[in-house]
């Protein structure tokens, strides 16, 4: 197994839900560790494949992003 790829999710802007409803769906693909620090919910991801654990981070922080905009009702412009 490679070195974890970490994620720092910011409290303000992902929802506790959403993480968790994240981190279920993508579990099956890698190992995700959670912890928590003040501001971030810090996630460890590993899989055999570094390219595989890279992926599962990019695509879970990208799902629990979306469902945190779908629980706020609100929609994101740039």
């Amino acid at each position: 197994v490679s070195e974890p790829r970490v994620l720092r999710l910011h409290h303000g802007l992902y929802l506790k839900k959403a993480v968790d409803e994240a981190i279920a769906l993508y579990a099956a693909h890698a190992q995700i560790v959670r912890n928590e620090e003040e501001e971030h919910t810090v996630l460890h991801i590993e899989s055999p494949r570094p390219a595989r654990a890279e992926k599962v981070a990019r695509e879970l922080a990208n799902y629990a992003l979306g469902l945190t905009i779908q629980a706020r009702g609100s929609v994101v412009s740039i």
